[in-house]
């Protein structure tokens, strides 16, 4: 079962079929369209690498297949077994953290969505829990476009997203010995929705020797602590080369609004440019 939510092929026709907004796909064989703009997306692949814009006429391939391009903001839904958890944007490609085109390298949230997009959003993950058995916490990637959310791909494990969403809403996933945490008082989101937090993957555009240390090293020496969200993560060992267009490390932020974290998180990514510009092998 779990094949056929991974299958573009077997997903977005029953979806469609259920009343969903779904993209358009190339019969598998056939060649891209020479009109309107499509995307050569792998048959098994994760995180947008190796997907690339398709060229008219190209041909078929059998590990590739043609989507249909949606403009619209690229988005995250969590869910809980059936029951919908939360939202987030997703960060895809973004020039200043040196990400390649279309490639996942973060999420921002809570991100409030209209109460239509809400609605269709858990008939979607009821639709799909049941059809495929998917259990725990899994995630869906989509597109929303004019209040009517895409789907793109479900992934049918603990998603990318989850830990920005545990901590803006101060809610384990998992770990019955860990205790909510309540967000800041001091920091709210609009509406008073709590917390908005947000990671980025910052990517390097030249090869360099990973510093002995850096603003990360409060991180590296603070005592552990679950609820505490760092400001640096996944952070390499010392005097380790990291090759260009490969990612370096991941960037935390929080904020009232995913903008004045996606202005944060900008922030700091200009300040590793700065640290990490003048370094070499």
């Amino acid at each position: 079962m779990l094949t056929r939510v991974r299958d573009p092929f077997a997903l977005f026709p029953a979806l469609s079929q259920a009343g969903f907004a779904t993209p358009r796909l190339v019969p598998q064989g056939q060649r891209c369209p020479s009109e309107g703009r499509w995307l050569r997306k792998p048959l098994r692949s994760g995180g947008g690498l190796g997907l690339r814009s398709a060229q008219p006429g190209e041909a078929a391939s059998h590990d590739h297949f043609f989507q249909d391009f949606i403009a619209g903001q690229p988005m995250s839904a969590l869910f809980v077994n059936a029951d919908l958890f939360g939202c987030t944007e997703q960060l895809i490609g973004e020039s200043w953290l040196h990400a390649p085109p279309f490639v996942y390298c973060g999420n921002v949230g809570r991100y409030r969505v209209p109460k239509s997009v809400t609605h269709t959003l858990a008939e979607l993950g009821r639709s799909l829990a049941n059809a495929a058995g998917l259990r725990g916490v899994w995630g869906l990637d989509f597109v929303l476009r004019e209040e009517a959310p895409y789907p793109l791909e479900v992934n049918p494990r603990y998603a990318a997203s989850a830990e920005v969403l545990e901590h803006a809403t101060g809610t384990a996933l998992f770990g019955e010995d860990l205790p909510p945490q309540p967000p800041s008082p001091l920091v709210r989101g609009a509406g008073g929705v709590g917390l908005c937090v947000g990671k980025a993957i910052y990517y390097t555009p030249h090869t360099f020797r990973f510093p002995p240390s850096g603003p990360w090293d409060a991180d590296l020496a603070g005592t552990f602590d679950p609820w505490r969200l760092p400001q640096f993560a996944d952070i390499p060992e010392a005097a380790s080369v990291i090759e260009a267009g490969w990612p370096v490390l991941t960037l935390f932020a929080t904020g009232s609004t995913p903008r004045d974290v996606r202005e944060r998180l900008q922030s700091r990514a200009g300040e590793l440019d700065l640290l990490f510009r003048d370094l070499r092998p």
